[in-house]
């Protein structure tokens, strides 16, 4: 299986979302439904945790670091039923070295600036 091709494919429906339901609805999608479906995963599976780190990338590429915070408060701050929200636990799975953000910058670039973002 290409994970690298699953979180690519997502993040291009992204773009498709944005436009046509706007960016509440396709960062519910991308991040509050396929990056943290991915990261659940990547706990199991090693190939998948490798992959984890350039979707993060990705993910970033696509939205302003406003954007999460503005239309989704539980992707930055905890909600009263966890201690932990969706952003903590992703950030907690994204340490990499920093050949690994270069690496993973030019995968999400290529994905990331389709929209001119």
């Amino acid at each position: 299986m290409d994970f690298r091709k699953i979180w690519q494919e997502q993040c291009e429906a992204t773009h498709t979302i944005r436009e046509r339901f706007g960016v509440k609805n396709a960062l519910d999608y991308l991040i509050g439904e396929k990056l943290l479906n991915f990261a659940k995963a990547a706990d199991q599976d090693p190939e998948f945790a490798a992959e984890l780190p350039c979707f993060q990338a990705a993910v970033w590429e696509i939205f302003n670091p406003y954007e999460p915070s503005a239309t989704s408060p539980a992707l930055s701050l905890p909600s009263e039923r966890s201690s932990r929200s969706s952003f903590t636990f992703l950030r907690e799975r994204l340490r990499f070295s920093s050949a690994q953000r270069a690496t993973c910058r030019e995968a999400a670039h290529r994905v990331g600036g389709e929209d001119g973002s």
